[in-house]
């Protein structure tokens, strides 16, 4: 009996064992969730052309999206939660802080998000990245559930 439940308790702690970090990072890919922002850590947008036209990129040029059915006035991200920021990571700014050269200051701000950080929006829009972009530049994003789409400089979803 005591073999029996050695046995048995050598299972159950192997069921219940969480998944090694290693796994978890293969499963959700190259870009796992928001981007840890350090203090004075400053978000960088830059407008690159792409084939669907000019589109806001991130400091390593990685295209950003907007999803149709966030609020915009006042801004209001709706993709709050793990399962949606694990493929749609919200650009983050410490502070506020941000740099978007060749964009209206006055479609620039931020809004704090349930967790207390500070994500950046254009034109009231929360922007996000899309972890199915594999490399600088992808829009494999752009049309996505038929709400999310490749931002441009003036705010608004490009069309393609």
């Amino acid at each position: 009996m005591t073999r029996f439940a050695l046995v048995v308790l050598l299972a159950l702690g192997a069921c219940s064992a969480p998944p090694a970090e290693d796994a978890r990072e293969e499963a959700a890919g190259p870009v796992a969730g928001p981007a840890q922002v350090l203090p004075g850590d400053i978000a960088k947008l830059q407008v690159l052309d792409s084939q669907a036209g000019q589109v806001l990129a991130d400091r390593e040029h990685y295209t950003l999206y907007l999803n149709t059915q966030d609020g915009t006035n006042p801004p209001k991200p709706t993709c709050v939660e793990p399962e949606c920021t694990l493929v749609w990571p919200p650009l983050l700014a410490a502070g506020g802080k941000f740099e978007a050269p060749g964009v209206d200051p006055s479609l620039l701000g931020t809004v704090k998000r349930p967790d207390g950080l500070e994500q950046v929006t254009v034109g009231g829009h929360p922007v996000h990245r899309y972890v199915d972009d594999e490399a600088a530049g992808d829009i494999t994003g752009h049309g996505v559930d038929d709400r999310w789409f490749a931002v441009g400089p003036n705010g608004a979803p490009v069309s393609k």
